[in-house]
């Protein structure tokens, strides 16, 4: 039977089997197994996250960034909430959607983490109560600088042998759809600029094949596209803002924009999968995360949207680039979450097609 939004959002404790504490205090010995991103994410992640928590509460965090966030996801599912780990500390939305529909994720209230009374209040209306959005970030479209002029449509990315002519063959950076995320929504861009919409991917598809003989790289991972951009091999990608503005700021030659059609935006999740083996210090990690001073220094070192709106006194040049303020969070533009974790496997299937033949 399917799982309503609405069903999901007012889901109450029933909606999971697993008794709701009261958890043990955290002794000393404690340790937690946080799932995580590698590369960069993981210094900036690890120095003002990681650290600050394990002398606080006395503990040890084991870091796994061995996979994706569908990898992670696909542990959860697959071990029927025992995964390996007790905290997954980046997922999408849509997976917090799935966790709900599969009954493998803890539930989060204000009881396990107190702080999620201070998150944005979209937070609480994207998401089913069984994660917390702990970032935002959107969908921008990268070009080199020093390569081709600036893009000014999706188009300009999805026909791009129409803007840049032949020299761009082979420049062209696509996404797998083992981030399904960042490939999902440069298609559902795709559709948009054609007059579609998640719902309606017939001209994506058709794009996407059209686009197929100018590919270049083709990644599995955001981090897998660093080394193009960096050598210049990839002149023009779908990115996320965050790492965008965390590789303009490191001198790359590339500029960031959001075309004229818009873009869709995205929420960064944690969960506690319901065979976590230390729920009390994965909840308080979830906890501790959303803290201002600690959501501050990770924001500002991976240029990242807060996930709470009462930070404030933002360096200017970050608040010019992220999602600050009230005003900018309303013109936020989510695609259907609970639509996307339907499309999955479809879109994928779809995917593989197409770039097979």
């Amino acid at each position: 039977m399917r799982l309503s939004r609405r069903g999901l959002l007012k889901a109450g404790t029933a909606a999971v089997t697993t008794a709701m504490g009261p958890w043990p205090i955290a002794r000393a010995a404690d340790s937690l197994t946080v799932a995580a991103y590698g590369g960069e994410f993981r210094e900036i992640f690890t120095r003002t996250v990681v650290e600050p928590f394990e002398k606080q509460f006395s503990c040890k965090v084991i870091y796994d960034d061995r996979g994706t966030h569908v990898q992670n996801y696909a542990k959860i599912r697959a071990g029927r909430g025992n995964a390996g780990f007790d905290v997954a500390a980046e997922l999408t939305a849509s997976q917090i959607f799935l966790g709900a529909k599969d009954k493998v994720l803890e539930q989060i209230t204000e009881r396990e983490v107190p702080n999620v009374k201070y998150l944005w209040p979209t937070s609480h209306k994207i998401i089913p109560p069984f994660g917390v959005v702990q970032n935002y970030q959107y969908t921008a479209l990268i070009w080199n600088k020093n390569k081709i002029e600036k893009p000014e449509s999706w188009l300009d990315y999805w026909q791009v042998q129409q803007k840049y002519g032949d020299k761009i063959r082979g420049h062209v950076l696509t996404h797998g759809m083992a981030n399904f995320e960042l490939a999902a929504y440069a298609l559902i861009m795709a559709a948009k600029a054609k007059g579609g919409d998640e719902r309606n991917m017939d001209e994506a598809w058709k794009l996407l094949r059209e686009l197929k003989p100018y590919f270049g790289p083709v990644v599995d991972t955001s981090a897998a596209a660093v080394p193009y951009m960096e050598n210049e091999q990839v002149w023009i990608a779908p990115y996320w803002s965050a790492r965008s503005a965390y590789y303009i700021n490191r001198g790359f030659p590339i500029g960031m924009t959001v075309p004229k059609e818009g873009t869709v935006s995205l929420a960064t999740t944690s969960c506690v999968p319901i065979g976590s083996k230390n729920k009390k210090l994965a909840f308080e990690f979830i906890n501790f995360r959303l803290n201002p001073e600690i959501q501050r220094a990770f924001c500002l070192g991976y240029f990242i949207s807060p996930g709470r709106p009462d930070i404030g006194d933002w360096p200017a040049s970050f608040a010019e680039q992220q999602i600050t303020t009230p005003e900018k969070m309303a013109r936020l533009t989510f695609p259907d979450v609970e639509y996307l974790a339907e499309q999955v496997r479809p879109w994928t299937e779809k995917w593989q097609d197409i770039m097979a033949t």
